[in-house]
């Protein structure tokens, strides 16, 4: 796997901008930039890279166990990966200082450098193809090449949309000798739309000449590349907010647009062992890891069964009630063809009962075709088709097309897998948006990364940690948007900032 100093990430980027300014010079700290872009086919080769550091940034365990057990998607207590720190109860918040633990450093360095490598690695693309590095001299080889460089930067600057607070908007053009400010999350959303916007286009002018193999085991036509980056620009638009008041404001009509447009199929590339793995191998029971790491989050066992609490008992710690029965039942027929029971807890007492669950992911056993191990075999599923309906749906919701929304989840897995009773015609708009979100939260569980992260900002008032219910906002002081890494700050002359805790209930004001 690619290792990265994630705290020199920016003037990293400028260095390669200088490097690709002028294809003539060669830059010291990169001297073999020339050489790896010096003939068509390494156009290929380095935006497989870029897809490479692209994917470790947004499916690997860090940022995503640490924030969806903050999400309350899963529990784990353990050390690792940030989990117990993000998982505290009450929430704390996010210290980012250069001089903290590696490992919890990781929460924000891996998915900001990794991103921005992948931005460099699609910049460079353009800078090399500009200065006439070719494959078929402009024809179809050097359009699919554009198009795929447009989705890289597309889906980098979207993640970093999705995860931080601000980030850092660099392309071809940009003028690297004058200050690269840092730019909001919408901009960065809206940046990133555009993107995708851009590969489609050329993806659709091609046609059948278009073909696209940057995907580990994948390649995608005109028809897979286009309704792929459709369904990431639905995504990015819909979860971009950090509030309920910004969930209203969101467009959700080109929200509609993309996902009408967006993925009729699972969107899983192969895991290989070395570099496309994903932080599902720690999120399964029987997966390549072994079953002792995240368990599912007793909220979400309430959700499927309401007679549970949303809450694990602390028995030790508070002298509360035990569970009268740790074994969930549910009308959903999901929870015995998804979820796997073990009568024993494997986190230690000390470290928080509330992280306690009898319950772990196992849909990637009772469905072979769903998920391998996340880690040396078998489809990694990051987008599900389900996905892009319930985006769909969500939009239909928000544009007053109520009826239509709920001949859409009829027709969906609620129905399909969760066997669940279709939705009575006359339901309220309050119950069709919890339907869409128990299915976003059931359904596409150990799926789309930090997903349950980026929905519970977004639908409701932040929660008491001591009272909380299935499927609720964010606890209060849990961060619902991450700080631009301390390293990076400190190269811009900028101090250092965290969110949540005390005293950012929301999540989403800065505490120095």
């Amino acid at each position: 796997m690619n290792k990265y100093f994630p705290h020199l990430a920016i003037l990293s980027l400028l260095l390669f901008f200088a490097a690709c300014k002028d294809l003539d010079t060669i830059n010291e700290s990169n001297p073999d930039r020339n050489a790896v872009l010096s003939t068509g086919a390494d156009l290929e080769i380095v935006l497989g890279g870029g897809y490479v550091s692209w994917w470790q940034g947004v499916h690997g365990e860090h940022p995503v166990i640490g924030l969806s057990v903050a999400a309350d998607a899963y529990g784990m207590s353990w050390g690792n990966f940030g989990a117990q720190r993000m998982g505290m109860e009450p929430r704390a918040a996010y210290n980012n200082r250069t001089t903290e633990d590696p490992d919890y450093r990781l929460v924000v360095e891996n998915p900001w450098a990794n991103c921005l490598s992948a931005v460099s690695s699609a910049n460079d693309i353009f800078i090399a193809m500009d200065k006439g590095i070719s494959i078929d001299d402009g024809g179809p080889q050097d359009q699919s090449v554009k198009a795929a460089a447009h989705f890289l930067r597309g889906v980098s600057w979207g993640y970093l949309g999705l995860i931080f607070d601000q980030a850092l908007l660099a392309d071809e053009n940009t003028d690297i000798e004058a200050a690269i400010p840092f730019t909001d999350y919408p901009e960065v959303i809206a940046a990133a739309v555009a993107e995708l916007e851009a590969g489609i286009a050329i993806a659709e002018a091609l046609g059948d000449d278009f073909v696209h193999r940057y995907f580990n085991g994948l390649t995608l036509d005109a028809d897979g590349f286009v309704r792929l980056s459709h369904s990431y620009a639905a995504r990015f638009l819909a979860q971009a907010p950090r509030t309920l008041a910004e969930n209203g404001m969101v467009d959700w009509t080109a929200v509609l647009m993309h996902a009408e447009a967006g993925l009729n199929q699972n969107f899983a590339p192969l895991a290989d062992g070395k570099f496309w793995v994903s932080y599902q191998r720690y999120v399964f029971a029987e997966a390549g890891q072994g079953p002792f790491w995240a368990r599912v989050d007793q909220r979400l066992i309430a959700a499927l069964d309401p007679s549970q609490p949303a809450r694990y008992p602390e028995v030790v710690a508070l002298g509360e009630a035990p569970l009268s029965n740790p074994v969930a039942t549910s009308t959903d027929a999901r929870l015995a063809s998804d979820f796997l029971f073990f009568a024993n807890n494997n986190f230690p007492v000390e470290r928080g009962e509330w992280h306690f669950s009898h319950y772990k992911h196992n849909r990637n056993i009772t469905d072979p075709s769903f998920a391998g191990d996340g880690a040396t075999s078998g489809p990694m599923p990051v987008f599900l088709a389900a996905d892009n309906a319930l985006l769909r749906a969500e939009a239909l919701l928000r544009l007053n097309r109520k009826a239509e929304a709920i001949t859409l989840l009829n027709l969906g897995t609620r129905v399909t897998r969760g066997q669940l009773p279709s939705l009575n015609a006359s339901a309220t708009a309050d119950a069709v948006e919890r339907a869409i979100f128990y299915e976003r939260a059931i359904e596409l569980l150990s799926t789309a990364p930090m997903g349950l992260w980026f929905d519970r900002r977004r639908i409701g008032a932040r929660q008491d940690y001591d009272n909380v219910d299935a499927l609720g906002g964010l606890q209060k002081g849990t961060p619902a948007q991450l700080p631009v890494p301390a390293g990076e700050l400190r190269i811009h002359g900028l101090e250092a900032y965290g969110f949540g805790g005390p005293m950012d209930l929301d999540g989403i004001a800065r505490v120095y």
